[in-house]
């Protein structure tokens, strides 16, 4: 992707926080090996109206597990439906 000049590098579709933390530390170490400066977008997925991730984290739960990385910009997918995830997104707003 980097070498086909994105400008910026996306974990998307997260359904095991984990499994996130894995990507973003790859990519982590990427960057600091590179020397490059490429932003990092982390969008999760709610899987259900009880706004949690499969492995059951809430979305700031989510959010309090991946903000160390410092991503540009942190959203949840519209797994539900745009009107059913607008509570979620103002929730991770806050």
């Amino acid at each position: 992707l980097v070498d086909g000049g994105c400008d910026i590098l996306i974990v998307e579709t997260i359904f095991d926080t984990l499994n996130a933390k894995c990507a973003i530390y790859a990519v982590g170490e990427f960057l600091e090996f590179s020397g490059l400066d490429i932003p990092l977008f982390v969008s999760g997925t709610l899987v259900d109206q009880s706004g949690r991730t499969l492995s059951g984290q809430t979305g700031e739960a989510f959010y309090a597990s991946i903000r160390h990385s410092k991503p540009m910009c942190v959203g949840l997918n519209c797994a539900l439906g745009a009107n059913h995830m607008a509570p979620f997104v103002e929730r991770l707003a806050k």
